[in-house]
């Protein structure tokens, strides 16, 4: 597949294939489109009804150009499309943009041509974008290869490229942000079915184009979402911030999704796993797109979360206050050097805590602005700063603005404000805080939140740096592979812990009985008291079939248990294959956790965690990261679920085990690599996390294979 996408940026000419004269249809407007924006490349409209089309020669075919075209313009019928990309392909031409539907999106009969297209793009080595598409435009270089009222438009170029599996949404995010967020955009292109050239290849080209510094994508699903991982540390190396939208990630939204590009793509919490492993940020709304953009222009990034607010409104102090917090930000502690300094001027009746209220004073002393905003600046224990003006104008706001962008020039730390004045009011002081980049909200919340964006995205840089010095665990489980070779049922509790142990995962002590007598001899081994289940591949969940029996504490209980659970196993599912009783050690103390391993065909294998009964199976309170997972990394896995308190030793409880945790997250990550051509699924359940320094221990484990082919 072509990724040389400079040319299909920059084509030096273009053939628009269904080219017509009326400039109010879809198939006329491309033509009108880049002939007004002054595309300064060759146009070639191909429609045998015309000799001309715009005071353009018109050719019947494209076999009959004089050249080869770096990008060719389909806008037929999609019964016809198929005949018009083999002439491009018997052309050279590299780049094709489909603009009809009528394919896998209506299903039926569009799902077979859409493969047909696929062939022939594969055939003649052509990136294909589209079908089902709105085109592309690169504002820069005046190539304006679409319909649509935003094609209508100028637009200054500014330093966001984006590609959107949506035409109508993507360009709409261009045009809102461009005309009324102030936020320009250098290149925008859709995608659609996406037979071809992908969101992650057109993600991948903005990385390298040098004049790109903040990328944009919205995303239905990911045909190639094995890339991501990839796609993002190669953005996070080159200090681009991705901003992606994820939709269609309710039941509801998934089916929208499939009726509009047929672009079904994996789990969300897989999509949220590799956002956060590779710094991507998740958007919701197209003012996240702006707000986040112009915090990104001012090109600096806080080394710590630690926040100092000075604000001449309470109130607006504590709605930034929560948002930021929420956002993974703390206050400040203002050192007591700083706050003996600020005694020196700020009003008594004002407020020395974070967040700093210098109270309307501001009025009567204009200095007390720059005396706190440096003297806060230079406090060791602030990694930013916010500041809220509400609504000054004038020339007092001039003034201050003034003021803001002198303190700010002296410090690499990130100086945001929240201002609420309209542009008109302040329309000088806004333009001395954007020619300064200093970043400027009409809200507190959309401060907060962007600031926080932008903590976030430093720490994943960070936290990518300590990734980046780790050498992932790889280990081979030969055994293993033998007990999963040919396998198409599912792995009982024996054979699961057996691969597990295999991997270095700390198993229960136990063995496997055909019979009572030899129930009785593997309890006697490992010692009362002991649990009792059944063993079938035909029976995952144990305890729904009454097959389970726990805490038994000698022979005569043994023996009736062992019957019992035989006979509850049959009653349930009489077919059932019934490999033997499991006789195994009770485990003491500790704490239930949850692991577990999917095979996802479109990520690869991933690992979850969680804390285990309600809060895993009601709550959802689990992590996930795709492997392979290294141990800062199972760390952090660890540490962001909601239930984290009570593994690190709440209400006075002792501490888990997190090291010996975060070690069997990392074996199974191992496991999940080497077992990925094999292992469909695999769940852990209970693993028992003991004290702090006694390790952690799998009492139950269960292993789907992999689907033979």
């Amino acid at each position: 597949m072509r990724t040389d996408l400079e040319r299909f940026f920059n084509p030096r000419s273009i053939a628009i294939i269904g080219a017509s004269q009326d400039f109010g249809t879809i198939s006329g407007q491309p033509f009108k489109h880049l002939q007004s924006h002054g595309y300064a490349g060759t146009l070639y409209p191909v429609n045998p009804r015309y000799a001309q089309v715009g005071g353009v020669k018109c050719y019947p075919s494209l076999a009959e150009l004089p050249e080869t075209p770096d990008l060719v313009l389909i806008l037929v019928n999609a019964s016809r499309v198929t005949d018009m990309l083999r002439q491009c392909g018997a052309k050279g031409v590299p780049y094709v943009i489909i603009f009809s539907s009528g394919f896998s999106e209506v299903g039926g009969g569009g799902v077979s041509l859409q493969q047909e297209l696929a062939a022939i793009a594969r055939e003649h080595d052509i990136g294909v974008i589209g079908p089902n598409c709105q085109g592309m435009i690169n504002v820069a270089d005046g190539v304006f290869a679409g319909f649509g009222s935003v094609f209508s438009s100028d637009y200054e170029p500014g330093p966001v490229s984006m590609v959107s599996q949506s035409g109508g949404f993507g360009f709409s995010v261009m045009n809102l942000s461009s005309k009324d967020g102030g936020l320009g955009f250098r290149q925008m292109v859709t995608t659609g079915n996406e037979i071809g050239v992908s969101t992650l290849d057109f993600i991948e080209y903005f990385i390298r184009d040098p004049k790109t510094e903040i990328i944009a994508g919205y995303v239905e699903g990911l045909k190639d979402a094995h890339r991501l991982i990839e796609v993002g540390e190669k953005a996070l190396q080159a200090g681009k911030p991705v901003l992606m939208w994820k939709v269609g990630n309710t039941e509801q939204g998934q089916r929208a999704a499939a009726s509009h590009t047929a672009n079904l793509g994996g789990a969300m919490a897989l999509y949220r796993a590799a956002f956060r492993q590779k710094g991507i940020i998740q958007v919701d709304d197209i003012q996240d797109v702006v707000d986040y953009g112009r915090a990104f222009r001012s090109k600096r990034l806080p080394k710590g979360n630690r926040l100092a607010i000075i604000t001449i409104s309470g109130g607006a102090g504590i709605l930034m206050t929560d948002e930021i917090v929420a956002g993974g930000m703390t206050l400040a502690q203002l050192a007591p050097g700083t706050l003996e300094k600020l005694r020196e001027f700020i009003p008594s009746f004002g407020s020395l805590l974070n967040p700093v209220d210098v109270t309307a004073a501001i009025f009567n002393d204009l200095t007390l602005i720059n005396r706190t905003l440096q003297t806060i600046i230079d406090d060791p224990g602030v990694d930013c700063v916010a500041m809220i003006n509400a609504s000054l104008q004038g020339d007092l706001a001039n003034t201050i603005a003034g003021e803001i962008v002198a303190v700010a020039k002296k410090t690499d730390k990130p100086v945001f404000l929240s201002w609420s004045a309209r542009d008109v009011l302040a329309q000088e002081a806004y333009a001395q805080l954007d020619g300064a980049l200093i970043p400027h909200y009409k809200s507190p919340v959309r401060c907060g939140r962007a600031l926080a964006a932008v903590w976030w995205y430093a720490d994943a840089k960070r936290r990518n740096e300590v990734q980046r010095s780790e050498k992932p665990l790889v280990l081979e489980g030969r055994a293993a592979r033998n007990i999963l070779q040919g396998r198409t049922a599912d792995v009982a509790e024996y054979d699961a812990k057996r691969i597990l142990a295999e991997y270095g995962i700390p198993v229960t002590q136990e063995a496997l009985a055909l019979s009572a007598d030899e129930a009785l001899k593997a309890a006697k081994r490992i010692g009362y008291p002991v649990a009792i289940k059944i063993q079938s591949p035909d029976i995952p969940h144990k305890t729904e079939a009454k097959a389970v029996r726990l805490g038994i504490t000698d022979d005569a209980a043994l023996r009736a248990g062992f019957d019992e659970v035989i006979a509850n196993a049959k009653a349930y599912k009489a077919d059932a294959k019934i490999e033997g009783v499991l006789v195994q050690e009770m485990v003491k103390g500790g704490t239930e956790a949850i692991l577990g391993v999917t095979n996802d065909p479109l990520f690869g294998p991933a690992v979850m965690f969680g804390l285990g009964g309600i809060f895993a199976e009601v709550l959802k309170d689990v992590s996930f990261r795709l492997a392979p997972v290294t141990k800062s990394v199972a760390r952090e896995m660890i540490e962001e679920i909601k239930g984290y308190p009570v593994l690190a030793g709440a209400r006075g409880q002792a501490p888990a085990d997190i090291d010996a945790l975060a070690d069997a997250i990392v074996k199974l990550s191992a496991l999940a690599i080497d077992l990925k051509d094999s292992l469909a699924e695999l769940d852990i359940n209970p693993l028992f996390v003991m004290e702090k320094g006694k390790g952690v221990k799998a009492a139950d484990a269960l292993i789907k294979p992999k689907a033979l082919k």
